[in-house]
């Protein structure tokens, strides 16, 4: 069975990758621990804390829980605006691997190349090296969603 689909990046799918990816690495998950330890603090030891020091924890706070998340949307969005994402990305799915082209380039893989897949329920992502993944929204292959997922399942058992 074979499955072809088209991919134009949209913002929701690529900034749901880059809140995903930095969130869900040791650095953003001590982020989030820093940052509701500092809010737990203020709260449970408010009258302890100099003004300078709640201050520093309202920052701390901030930092990882508003600021940092600002920051990677404004990434996702340069990115989206990028060459890279200019032109929609063409799919090609079968028991083999699969095939990526854009415009006149054209790479194709086996499954085993994907270092590490992640399957939610309305997007997968296809890690191909540790920082880089292929997005695949769910609402781009429909009804071919599963058949993908245990496609690459499959493979990478193989």
């Amino acid at each position: 069975m074979q499955v072809e689909f088209d991919v134009k990046m949209d913002a929701r799918s690529l900034s749901g990758f880059v809140i995903y990816h930095n969130y869900m690495r040791p650095g953003g998950v001590i982020g989030l621990i820093l940052s509701v330890v500092a809010i737990v603090s203020l709260i449970i030891r408010w009258a302890d804390w100099t003004s300078v020091q709640r201050c520093l924890l309202i920052a701390l706070a901030l930092l990882f829980l508003v600021f940092q998340p600002l920051m990677l949307l404004k990434k996702a969005n340069d990115q989206l605006n990028s060459d890279a994402f200019k032109y929609p990305m063409h799919y090609r799915f079968d028991e083999n691997g699969f095939e990526i082209s854009q415009g006149d380039k054209s790479e194709a893989y086996v499954y085993t190349d994907i270092r590490k897949p992640v399957f939610h329920k309305k997007v997968m992502y296809l890690y191909m090296t540790t920082v880089s993944a292929l997005i695949i929204p769910k609402s781009r292959c429909e009804s071919d969603y599963d058949t993908i997922k245990e496609m690459v399942k499959s493979g990478r058992a193989r």
